[in-house]
């Protein structure tokens, strides 16, 4: 309905909140191609657990001999005799059913490693949406930064062309010299450039934005309010080593390791089979014989095999299977670390933002303060054109850092929220909440 309305009326600008850039995520190209990898690993499991199962198979076979299938008699004292002992043509005809009744472990091994491998991929792609969402982050902060600048510039533009029609009167009635209207309309034509290259900034933010989330983004409001609240970061910190989607998708290979290495073992047990077999032989495709053998061949039986020695590759197969696990272990304990240090880095860098939010705004205060000293100043004929103009970009630039850094606080509590994964970050930034 948004995009209706936005080619009927092309003059109206609609603004997508935060909580709508986030949703759009869904529509991300890399995250569907993530999801059809999830499925893939869904079915694989689902496949595994046919194993569980026992197996019938029905087959059909037509032969052609070459020649008639004969028995030479070898009696002494008499040449050797041949007898026909078959057909030429052959057909045979059967359904089988088969049950692995025990393998050593191996058909649970596999089915387990096919349920962790889908686990593995469900919080991969869960990962990979948790870092878009980083990304959408980032990208609709830099969007606000660029639109709350723009702003300023244009609030600094028309305090141009304020002090520009107030000096062409001056200058007008021979009470402005005239290097000081020059020096504000030069000052006019800077602001004028800001403007532009403020609107191809926040342009090309949103056309990342808008590859980023596969649909037009027209602009972006952020809900600051959800930036002010304090974050505890020894609890934040926990709930990240405990349930973020990457740390669970290493959690879930160590699992894979385990069935690996129960699959390696599943080797030095014996295996034992069961199948009983509907068979019939012929001549014909009816399957009534040959008048040789018996057309009924049905059977049921059982076999039983132990792998005694195979020259150590067992063994040596179970042992790099625990290797891979004690890697794995390493590299999680070891990804641990580095998620807490992140943690660490990125709550010392919000303390470091929130100072400077803090300067900065005490600065804006004085600046709105000075400019509005210097215009009245230079009403009066107290202050040059110079000054004023000055005053006027100062006061643009304050305003504009102040936006910058609110956006960019922003940001960081969001990523806070994100490093602690998914579900956290939901319930804190998109649950519905009065601003």
């Amino acid at each position: 309905m948004k995009r209706l309305f936005f080619l009927v009326l092309p003059g109206l600008v609609f603004a997508q909140t935060y909580s709508e850039i986030i949703g759009g995520i869904e529509n991300a190209t890399a995250l569907k191609s993530a999801q059809r990898l999830e499925m893939a690993a869904k079915k694989a499991a689902e496949a595994a657990e046919g194993k569980r199962l026992p197996s019938l198979e029905a087959s059909f076979d037509a032969a052609w001999l070459k020649d008639t299938p004969t028995v030479t008699f070898r009696i002494p004292g008499t040449p050797p005799l041949e007898a026909p002992m078959g057909t030429k043509r052959n057909f045979a005809g059967s359904l089988r059913l088969a049950y692995p009744l025990f393998t050593g472990f191996a058909v649970t091994a596999a089915i387990d490693e096919a349920k962790w491998e889908r686990k593995r991929a469900e919080l991969e792609a869960l990962d990979l949406k948790r870092n878009l969402y980083l990304q959408a982050t980032e990208l609709a902060a830099a969007c606000y930064a660029a639109d709350e600048t723009l702003k300023a510039n244009l609030a600094a533009k028309k305090a141009m062309d304020d002090a520009y029609n107030k000096a062409k009167g001056l200058y007008d009635n021979g009470l402005l010299p005239p290097s000081d209207l020059y020096n504000i309309e030069a000052r006019r034509y800077a602001v004028e450039a800001e403007i532009t290259e403020a609107k191809s900034r926040k342009r090309q933010i949103l056309n990342r934005l808008a590859y980023l989330l596969n649909e037009p983004v027209d602009s972006v409001e952020l809900p600051l309010h959800l930036s002010t609240e304090p974050v505890d970061e020894e609890n934040l910190t926990q709930t990240a080593l405990r349930s973020r989607e990457d740390i669970r998708a290493l959690q879930s290979l160590l699992m894979i390791d385990r069935s690996r290495i129960r699959l390696a073992k599943s080797r030095l047990y014996p295996t034992v089979g069961l199948a009983a077999e509907l068979k019939r032989r012929g001549d014909t495709p009816e399957l009534n014989g040959d008048g040789f053998t018996n057309p009924d061949q049905s059977y049921i039986g059982a076999s039983i095999r132990w792998n005694l020695f195979n020259g150590f590759s067992d063994s040596r197969t179970i042992e790099a299977a625990r290797y891979r696990h004690l890697a794995s272990a390493e590299r999680l304990k070891d990804y641990k670390e580095r998620v807490r240090t992140e943690l660490e880095n990125a709550f010392l860098r919000l303390s470091a933002l929130n100072s400077r939010l803090q300067s900065a705004t005490m600065e804006l205060k004085a600046q709105e303060a000075y400019c509005r000293l210097t215009r009245g100043r230079f009403d009066n004929q107290l202050a040059g054109a110079d000054e004023l103009s000055r005053s006027i970009a100062d006061l643009s630039a304050a305003r504009a850092k102040v936006s910058v850094l609110e956006s960019r606080i922003f940001n960081q509590k969001a990523a806070l929220w994100l490093m602690a994964g998914i579900d956290s970050f939901k319930k804190r930034f998109l649950a519905p909440t009065a601003p």
